[in-house]
């Protein structure tokens, strides 16, 4: 699976099947996520679906939760404790006055700087891997950042 996520060409000249592959793996996936679905409204926890124009909120709650996590399992639970504990949170605040819909917006700006921060870190590696590659087209060295005070220096 990891292979044919960072390069499904690789993994293909590899002898992975690679649309089997992630085929699969979306199959296990919605089976999980079927499996956790069936279980929060049948266990009877005081969750269903009462106005039949809604949809609940929880199957459109793992995009945050992923984007955050950065695809990690490790971020992926830290991010989804993250999100359950702003969306509680937002359910509280709702006695004291609050409208149920600045949640939402709460968790929408998070959402935007956690993409803004990937898509500026992708440009910067970019200009970084640019930088490095015309520097190598003119034959002068790339930088390394190491000073000869840190062992980078001639010896």
């Amino acid at each position: 699976m990891k292979a044919c996520g960072y390069n499904r060409d690789a993994a293909r000249y590899a002898g992975i099947n690679e649309t089997r592959s992630i085929v699969l793996s979306m199959v296990i996936a919605g089976a999980l996520s079927g499996l956790g679905g069936a279980c929060l409204y049948l266990a009877g926890a005081g969750k269903g679906i009462e106005v039949l124009d809604t949809l609940a909120a929880e199957g459109f709650n793992g995009i945050p939760v992923a984007l955050l996590g950065l695809n990690n399992p490790i971020g992926i639970i830290f991010s989804g404790l993250f999100v359950a504990y702003l969306n509680q949170g937002g359910f509280n605040m709702q006695v004291y006055g609050f409208a149920p819909q600045v949640i939402d917006i709460i968790i929408s700006v998070v959402i935007y700087f956690a993409a803004f921060s990937l898509l500026l870190r992708g440009f910067v590696e970019r200009r970084v891997k640019r930088r490095e590659e015309k520097r190598a087209a003119d034959g002068r060295p790339a930088v390394s950042g190491r000073g000869p005070q840190e062992g980078g220096g001639a010896e």
